[in-house]
C-alpha cells in the first residue's frame, strides 16, 4: 500500500511592483515611493498582522523622513564647492518644489485621519524614543500589534 505524503506549499512573501502615476513632482514621487517601499520591506521580511494604524504610521514616519532628507539637502546645497554643470544638484529646486515638500510635510504631521494621522503620530514617538533606530521601533510595533487588533476598520487615506 502507498503511503501518502501531505505537503503543503509555503510561499515566500513577495513584492511584483510598486506603482505610482507618472507625471508627479519628484518630491510626491519620492515621497510615495518612500511610504511604499516601506510596506514592501515589511511584507519581504515577514512583518504579518500588523496594526494597521502602526503599519501605515511606520510608513509615514518614513516617507517623512525622506522629505526632510530633502530639504536639509537644499539648505546644505549653498556650501557645495565645486558643482557639475552636467547633473542637476538636489539644491536646484524650484521655489514650487520646496514649498511641496514643506506643504508635504505640513499635511503628514497634521492630517487628522483615524489611520494615517494617529498612526504617524504614534509610531513617529517610538522612533524618537528609539533614537531613530529603525529595528527598534519595527520591533516595538510588532509588540504592540500583538496586543492591538491588526484589523482594516476606518482604513480612510490621508489628505496626501
Amino acid at each position: 500500500m502507498a503511503r501518502e505524503e501531505s505537503q503543503r506549499a509555503v510561499r515566500e512573501p513577495e513584492v511584483i511592483a510598486i506603482l505610482i502615476l507618472y507625471g508627479l513632482p519628484r518630491f510626491l514621487t519620492g515621497y510615495i515611493l518612500a511610504h511604499e517601499m516601506m510596506h514592501a520591506y515589511l511584507r519581504l521580511k515577514g512583518y504579518r498582522n500588523l496594526n494597521t494604524i502602526l503599519e501605515e504610521g511606520i510608513c509615514q514616519v518614513l516617507g517623512y523622513m525622506w522629505l526632510e532628507s530633502q530639504i536639509c539637502s537644499t539648505s546644505n546645497a549653498a556650501f557645495r564647492s565645486t558643482p557639475s554643470a552636467t547633473l542637476p544638484k538636489i539644491g536646484d529646486q524650484s521655489e514650487f518644489e520646496k514649498n511641496l515638500a514643506e506643504f508635504c510635510i505640513n499635511q503628514i504631521e497634521t492630517d487628522e485621519s483615524a489611520v494615517y494621522g494617529d498612526g504617524f503620530k504614534k509610531v513617529n514617538e517610538m522612533m524618537v524614543s528609539n533614537h531613530y533606530n529603525l529595528m527598534d521601533t519595527l520591533k516595538d510595533i510588532d509588540i504592540a500589534s500583538k496586543t492591538l487588533p491588526a484589523g482594516r476598520e476606518n482604513n480612510s487615506k490621508s489628505n496626501l
